[in-house]
């Protein structure tokens, strides 16, 4: 699998990660308790994986090239892809702040936890839009074949520093945070994360 395949592969966890917190947010904007397992799930899978496995190839290695490549004419976009990075991991932590409040059942933390949630969710769904449709494409259009086996090469490092398997603990993670949601809300869940996986392929 190539290095821009694996990203792929990955958005696609990654959107299979976010279309629960977009169920999970409905819920609690309907005032329904999500159970903290998920929400705790939620922050360690932005954490070990989006930012520690796959927004790190991004910055270090993707855009670095593209940067290179295009001798600072994509600077302006990188920086701002960066800076939704950034953003990300700023909301993720306001969602951990307000999470022992939340599990106190106190009402500001619970208001803020369901505001915060949103904005997250809202921001990743857009950011993922942008590099399935604008980045990556870009990348596959610059890069000969032999600079992709470059890639190829840095993502292994990277892969081998951070302990070998970091793709399947994401999956279990998002698995873990699919049984919670099932366990606690049933049908209602199932309907909800199905009626947002047919929406992706009428896209």
């Amino acid at each position: 699998m190539s290095a821009l395949e694996l990203l792929k592969k990955e958005h696609k966890l990654i959107q299979r990660y976010l279309d629960n917190m977009s169920v999970a947010q409905d819920l609690l904007i309907e005032r329904e308790t999500v159970p903290p397992t998920v929400i705790k799930g939620a922050i360690r899978f932005a954490k070990d994986f989006m930012n520690k496995t796959h927004h790190f190839k991004e910055e270090y290695v993707l855009f670095l090239k593209l940067a290179e490549k295009k001798g600072g004419e994509l600077d302006p976009q990188i920086v701002s892809l960066r800076d939704q990075h950034e953003r990300s991991r700023g909301l993720v932590s306001k969602i951990k702040e307000a999470l022992s409040g939340y599990e106190k059942g106190d009402e500001v933390s619970f208001s803020a936890m369901a505001e915060q949630m949103g904005y997250y969710v809202s921001l990743e769904k857009s950011h993922l839009h942008r590099e399935d449709h604008v980045f990556y494409p870009l990348a596959e259009k610059l890069f000969s074949a032999e600079e992709m086996a470059a890639f190829d090469v840095e993502f292994a490092k990277i892969d081998e520093k951070q302990g070998k398997g970091s793709f399947q603990k994401g999956v279990e993670m998002v698995e873990a945070i699919e049984a919670d949601m099932k366990g606690k809300f049933g049908a209602v869940y199932r309907d909800r994360y199905e009626e947002l996986v047919k929406a992706h392929h009428h896209v």
